[in-house]
């Protein structure tokens, strides 16, 4: 990231400032998305108003990924989710100021969790606090600079004539958002506008933030009855990512039960031989899905979201992961007192690592489990991320995946 963008805010942008930008506003977003599904994993109860809510978050997110690739590819270059574009945990979100931003990582979830570092995460901006570019207070101050930044910008910045191609075609979920072409300056606005109300809220003059408030009206943002998206009075679910983080945090009584996972949890200090092949095997099929991500935003490639993408973040990962939160860590463990072993979203750059390893791999991990009541459970997670393995892997192949 240049330092011009954010020195020349209402001044002189270029084009690659704004291509920078944009991609910095994917790489915010993702980084939140393997946070928020590692404690999402980690909730036993699926029923639960903590598992719910988070998992609501997290489809929001994929939205918020998906509008910033848009963004990008209207900008005339091309997402990046691999290499240097990969977060790495523990940490902070890209280029924000770390003394006011929370320390991020991968954490089995809590009440504090959910109120110290996810809704630290998602905290809004004070009314008429200033635009920021890098080492930004708050994400929605960062997407104020990258909107000042293409206000400034002469000409209509968002020709689409890159080698990219944008995804309206995405259905995420019930709380996924409306994913909108970005063609001008006008739709970049919606679009913005929609991610950063749907994630902080927004903090008007004549209700400022309350930071102990559990909810606040100006926090209601989702669909509404007349088929429209936008500010509402709605359901505990329609509410911004700030407000259902908070009110999770401050009802801790009722917070569901938990795995007993390792945080920020690193593959080399396992000592059980089964918690470290599901770990690298969960590794390596991330690192698959991100390279078939980038793929599905260029329009020289054949599109593998749906068929390739959308199984292995549905299933496959999903699958893995709880396999290895009922897994001890550690040789000789106990899955049920712990700590048991958690994926540590590692990307593996080597491109010779293909789908059917991943189902080799699965495989040859369910018929070395022992047979007994936790390791029944592994093998009914294992399953189904196989099932997934095996239904993409012709599509793979073609792609080379």
């Amino acid at each position: 990231m240049t330092e011009g963008l954010f020195s020349r805010l209402s001044n002189a942008p270029t084009m690659t400032d704004l291509q920078q930008t944009a991609q910095l506003a994917l790489q915010v977003e993702f980084s939140t998305i393997p946070v928020y599904l590692s404690a999402l994993y980690s909730i036993a109860n699926t029923n639960s108003y903590a598992y719910q809510a988070l998992r609501s978050v997290a489809i929001e997110e994929m939205f918020h990924v998906n509008q910033a690739a848009n963004i990008i590819v209207a900008l005339g270059a091309l997402p990046k989710f691999t290499d240097s574009a990969v977060p790495i945990y523990p940490g902070y979100l890209p280029q924000a100021n770390q003394n006011t931003t929370p320390h991020i990582g991968l954490f089995r979830a809590s009440p504090s969790v959910f109120g110290d570092v996810f809704a630290g995460i998602e905290s809004p901006a004070e009314f008429g606090a200033p635009p920021q570019g890098d080492n930004y207070d708050s994400i929605a101050q960062l997407y104020a600079a990258f909107v000042d930044a293409v206000t400034a910008y002469p000409e209509n910045p968002f020709t689409n004539m890159g080698p990219g191609r944008q995804r309206t075609d995405i259905y995420i979920g019930k709380f996924g958002g409306d994913v909108q072409p970005v063609i001008d300056k006008e739709s970049f606005m919606t679009a913005v506008n929609e991610i950063v109300k749907q994630g902080e809220g927004t903090v008007p003059a004549e209700a400022p933030l309350v930071p102990f408030e559990a909810t606040g009206t100006y926090n209601h943002y989702g669909h509404r009855t007349d088929g429209t998206y936008g500010p509402i009075l709605g359901t505990p679910y329609e509410l911004s990512h700030f407000a259902k983080f908070r009110k999770v945090s401050l009802e801790p009584e009722v917070f569901p039960e938990t795995y007993p996972i390792i945080s920020n949890p690193v593959t080399n200090d396992y000592t059980n031989p089964t918690a470290i092949q599901l770990a690298t095997t969960f590794d390596q099929q991330y690192s698959i899905m991100l390279r078939a991500f980038e793929k599905s935003f260029n329009a020289s490639e054949a599109d593998p979201y749906f068929g390739v993408v959308l199984l292995i973040m549905h299933r496959i990962l999903p699958g893995l992961a709880r396999s290895l939160m009922q897994t001890p860590a550690f040789s000789g463990g106990n899955s049920s007192v712990g700590p048991t072993a958690a994926p540590a979203w590692v990307y593996v750059n080597d491109e010779s690592i293909k789908q059917k390893q991943v189902a080799l791999s699965l495989q040859e991990t369910m018929d070395q489990l022992a047979n007994g009541q936790q390791e029944d459970q592994i093998r009914l997670h294992l399953k189904s991320a196989l099932a997934g393995c095996q239904e993409i892997l012709s599509i793979t192949e073609k792609l080379d995946l």
